[in-house]
């Protein structure tokens, strides 16, 4: 295989596999292990552990691809009515189907990182080991499904299971009722807001779910906390584009692409290990807290990212609320966004606010309603103090020269 370094010129007829290559073996990646493809990165990492950050690195788009895709991919659509219907039709939110499968390739790479395998392989193995370990359900609704309330074992009106967990569970005389849904997930298996007995014979609780095999552990680790440290920094710069354009200070520009193309394939990638194996969704949960400053990340991210890559995202995270410490930590990031989005809809005069920024809306009955959760986060987050403040502040925005209440005909 030819491996040498193109010019500039011939790079941009280079495939995007060509393409990761070129930058590996600028980054020492030896001719040998880049010519047996994803055996032989995966052998070269197995001996050069400290070096999976910067090949992570390598291996995603640079912002400087992702703008060069994005414009020509704009060039081609306006002078190409089919392939401007073909835009049209793609992926809604996502700025090109060219970089969307780019990114794609970047993960599948990664990977074959993670799981020294190739991934679908590695899955299924991980899904047999896990076979009858279910602990949590956790099926994510869309408005308007179907689901059941149980009073009789629900621990507050605002719990449901999904329509499987209700025909595998025992509900015979009880006092049910089939829903609509709003959004949100199943609560069967989960203690804090259904009755064991309520349980299907699937779902048995959090405490049934095992450690993920060290094995996996030991590879997915460090290439998982490397992705997600460039996730949060691409984020990190959106966010920051996003305050200087409110400022003034200059254009939105092509770099916003590339925080909202990798969001997509990274939750894509992540949705999908969640559902071959509970062990798996469990030990992402942990190095998504645990990863400095991505939780905060994530939760801001509704303001700049698109709305469909946004409701992937919260789709990602009322998965992984499933595993009670992260719901723990997820809460406590969510108290300190809160009166961000309260105190906006009290500038704004409308609630508009809230339909723009879903997250409140999504995630409040996830946190507020849970009475194993509620009492610490008033205990240690000083939750009570943080809500009448809320409150306090839209009663004063809403208050005349006289300080009453004004009641708008």
């Amino acid at each position: 295989m030819d491996m040498d370094i193109d010019s500039p010129a011939d790079s941009n007829f280079r495939s995007p596999r060509h393409r990761i290559l070129q930058r590996l073996r600028l980054q020492g990646v030896p001719q040998e292990h880049l010519e047996q493809l994803e055996p032989g990165l995966v052998a070269y990492v197995k001996e050069n552990k400290s070096r999976i950050p910067e090949l992570v690195s390598a291996i995603l788009p640079t912002d400087e691809e992702v703008v060069e895709v994005y414009k020509e991919g704009n060039a081609s659509s306006e002078n190409d009515p089919i392939q401007k219907k073909k835009k049209a039709s793609s992926e809604k939110g996502l700025e090109s189907p060219i970089l969307t499968e780019r990114f794609r390739e970047s993960m599948h790479l990664l990977q074959w990182l993670m799981f020294y395998d190739e991934p679908l392989n590695a899955l299924n193995k991980l899904a047999k080991i896990s076979t009858g370990q279910r602990g949590v359900c956790g099926s994510v609704w869309g408005h308007n499904d179907i689901a059941y309330r149980c009073r009789t074992c629900e621990h507050d009106p605002t719990c449901a299971i999904c329509v499987p967990c209700f025909q595998n569970g025992n509900h015979k005389e009880h006092d049910y009722s089939v829903i609509y849904t709003g959004g949100g997930c199943c609560d069967c298996g989960d203690v804090t807001a259904w009755k064991r007995e309520g349980f299907c014979s699937k779902h048995k609780g959090a405490e049934q779910i095992q450690p993920l095999p060290e094995k996996f552990a030991k590879s997915v680790g460090p290439a998982l906390d490397a992705l997600l440290v460039v996730w949060k920094n691409k984020l990190l710069l959106a966010e920051n584009i996003r305050q200087e354009h409110r400022k003034g200070i200059g254009p939105v520009g092509e770099f916003k692409k590339a925080p909202n193309e990798l969001t997509f394939v990274v939750v894509e990638m992540l949705t999908e290990f969640c559902q071959y194996c509970e062990s798996l969704l469990s030990f992402i949960s942990k190095r998504v807290f645990l990863s400095d400053g991505l939780l905060d990340s994530l939760v801001r991210a509704e303001r700049y990212l698109n709305k469909s890559v946004t409701r992937k995202l919260h789709e990602l995270l009322l998965k992984l609320l499933g595993e009670p410490v992260f719901k723990y930590e997820f809460a406590k990031v969510f108290l300190s966004y809160y009166p961000i989005v309260v105190n906006e809809a009290i500038k704004e005069c409308n609630d508009s606010v809230f339909r723009a920024y879903p997250l409140l809306s999504t995630f409040s009955v996830q946190i507020f309603t849970v009475p194993t959760l509620t009492p610490r986060l008033v205990k240690e987050m000083n939750l009570l103090a943080l809500l009448m403040g809320c409150l306090g502040d839209i009663f004063c925005s809403c208050a005349g020269e006289d300080g009453r209440l004004q009641n708008e005909s």
